[in-house]
């Protein structure tokens, strides 16, 4: 059973806990509501284990490798030279799951950074009901500050990755 420690919620009512995954992966949670949703945080928590449980190392380690080959390719698609076993290699070294987006319902997003080879961007894989990657993005971090007003100018980079077949 999948088990959500340091449970808190914040002011618009949102929980974010921590949770170890199999492959000794500890990762933040948020459990993210629409602007006029409303849950209890037994429901939250709820939801969320439902959506976590079926993550096992095997399906992580899937996951994973998919993201690396999906990123790799598109990035070296239409280049000069081609991809290498080095390309994927790299940014499998790199790759980390820092964390899981849950909302109401129980659709899971996992969050993910590689440092070098995508700085300053965060990975997103949405995922469907079979733990299949729905869709895969990346963009900057959305940090949710109330005290900083968005900059107009800012270049908002969110790159959506096509998924072969």
């Amino acid at each position: 059973m999948i088990e959500l420690t340091d449970i808190d919620l914040d002011e618009d009512g949102e929980l974010s806990a921590v949770v170890s995954l199999p492959g000794d992966r500890q990762v933040a949670v948020l459990f993210a509501l629409d602007d006029d949703e409303q849950l209890e945080a037994p429901e939250m928590l709820a939801i969320a284990q439902r959506a976590l449980a079926p993550l096992t190392a095997e399906e992580l380690d899937r996951l994973d490798d998919e993201i690396v080959h999906e990123l790799v390719d598109s990035d070296f698609e239409g280049a000069e030279r081609s991809h290498e076993a080095a390309d994927y290699a790299a940014l499998d070294e790199e790759l980390d799951l820092q964390g899981a987006i849950v909302s109401s319902d129980a659709t899971l997003v996992l969050v993910y950074e590689a440092p070098t080879q995508y700085a300053g961007l965060v990975i997103y894989a949405e995922l469907d009901e079979s733990l299949l990657i729905e869709v895969l993005s990346v963009a900057e971090p959305d940090l949710d500050d109330e005290d900083d007003e968005p900059d107009a100018d800012a270049d908002d980079t969110d790159e959506e990755v096509e998924q072969g077949d």
